[in-house]
């Protein structure tokens, strides 16, 4: 009778294990960033991240969107002027600061 108990909690245990690991995968999947990050080059360059929204300025023009990141890759969509436009760069995040098409962005 004790062996069955131990053997049904045993059970529980792996099932409630293998959840957590397949909701921390799921997790690690979707790449979310917040804050500001601010490009080191000639030309400044900031994204704001905020959920799943971002904002990217340059040369004074602001435009807004929606971003996602899978693969190696971002992908924004945004609207200018009234014009949606999407955006496809390799993206890598290495500590306070993310690279997009190649290009280093610092957190504020």
């Amino acid at each position: 009778m004790a062996s069955k108990k131990i053997i049904s909690l045993m059970k529980v245990f792996f099932k409630a294990t293998a959840l957590s690991i397949a909701i921390a995968t799921l997790a690690a999947c979707s790449t979310r960033l917040n804050g500001t990050y601010t490009s080191q080059d000639l030309f400044s360059q900031e994204f704001t991240f905020d959920g799943d929204e971002i904002t990217m300025s340059a040369f004074g023009i602001n435009a807004s969107g929606t971003y996602s990141i899978s693969d190696g890759q971002i992908k924004i969509k945004y609207s200018i002027l009234g014009i949606t436009s999407n955006l496809n760069q390799t993206f890598e995040k290495k500590g306070s600061s993310i690279y997009i098409g190649g290009t280093e962005f610092k957190k504020k």
